[in-house]
């Protein structure tokens, strides 16, 4: 994949495909019972899901950050750190600046090769939690998750679990309902200096 230096034209968090259509509108009811985190989302599932991710939550609904918005200026370390894991040629000593403004060709890459990521939980946290209210909280949307994921997943589906609250929550009770969890120990979110563990600890299992 080739890398672009970035311009100063805004794309939107919400693209249009070929026939003018917007991303990840199928019907106005769909549309409209959807949120922008799901629109963006739908916009990149790949027709076969090899690899899923499954982190905490999506942002607050005010929030202009998220993994798959096309159009993020900052912060924004899932998405970077991912592509960096993932995509090592395309991403050693490039600019920051650089991948950002890329990000949709790196989405559609991540989507070609049979990546997802979703959240364990539909809604975001409305406060600031510790570790182990994350964890109950989680905890109680375990079997909405354990539906979603059938759902999205095939027999051959490999399941990550990103960030400490989501793979003490999720771990056993994924595995005892017959979820292909690859990861044993839990993967470090990549932010506030949790970055390199994360890479380390992707990059043994993928």
């Amino acid at each position: 994949m080739v890398v672009s230096k970035p311009t100063n034209a805004k794309q939107g968090n919400v693209s249009t495909n070929g026939g003018g259509q917007t991303a990840g509108q199928i019907s106005v009811d769909k549309f409209n019972a959807m949120d922008k985190f799901d629109i963006a989302r739908q916009k990149y599932k790949p027709d076969k899901i090899k690899y899923l991710f499954v982190a905490e939550t999506p942002p607050k609904t005010t929030s202009d950050r998220f993994f798959y918005f096309e159009n993020v200026d900052k912060q924004d370390s899932l998405f970077l750190e991912t592509m960096k894991c993932l995509y090592p040629s395309d991403t050693d000593k490039v600019n920051v600046k650089i991948i950002r403004a890329n990000k949709k060709l790196f989405l559609d890459k991540f989507k070609n090769d049979g990546f997802y990521l979703i959240d364990s939980l539909d809604k975001p946290f409305e406060d600031k939690y510790n570790t182990a209210q994350k964890i109950s909280l989680i905890q109680g949307g375990q079997n909405k998750l354990l539906k979603k994921i059938q759902k999205l997943c095939s027999r051959t589906t490999k399941v990550i679990l990103i960030a400490a609250p989501v793979f003490k929550a999720n771990y056993q009770f994924l595995k005892d309902n017959q979820i292909n969890v690859i990861n044993k120990e839990l993967i470090d979110f990549p932010g506030s200096g949790g970055q390199k563990k994360f890479k380390e600890k992707l990059k043994q299992i993928i």
